[in-house]
């Protein structure tokens, strides 16, 4: 595994295999070097989902579709971090993949609660594990 001290992932929570995070070529997690850069790359991937969904996405989440991307688009090309996340943070259904940016450090990958007869029980590895 690849250094992880002060890096960050992008992550994301499916129901089945818990919370994960994208991987590159050689099925290893993305890292980044700063909160800043991955959540770049996050903002990104939101813009991109937007852009290749259907309308009923946006009927369905009471966005406006042009206004939206256009904005977002604007926000990335300005590449403010602080105005980007605050943008998101408002308009949490822009986000399209449901992603966050954790500390590398911290992140569990496959972390998910499951209920018991004995209690809650979480599992999954750290990345520094792996």
């Amino acid at each position: 595994m690849k250094e992880i001290k002060g890096k960050f992932i992008v992550a994301f929570d499916t129901i089945c295999d818990g919370e994960q995070t994208v991987t590159d070529e050689n099925n290893l997690p993305m890292l980044y070097d700063s909160e800043e850069e991955a959540f770049f790359e996050l903002f990104c991937d939101a813009i991109a989902g937007l852009e290749g969904t259907d309308d009923d996405y946006f009927t369905e989440n009471k966005i406006d579709k042009d206004s939206t991307i256009a904005t977002m688009n604007a926000l990335k090309e300005e590449w403010n971090f602080v105005k980007m996340k605050e943008w998101l943070d408002a308009n949490p259904s822009a986000n399209y993949y449901c992603e966050w940016v954790e500390s590398a450090e911290k992140f569990v990958l496959g972390r998910k609660a499951i209920y018991t007869g004995n209690g809650i029980v979480i599992e999954g590895t750290k990345l520094e594990d792996l």
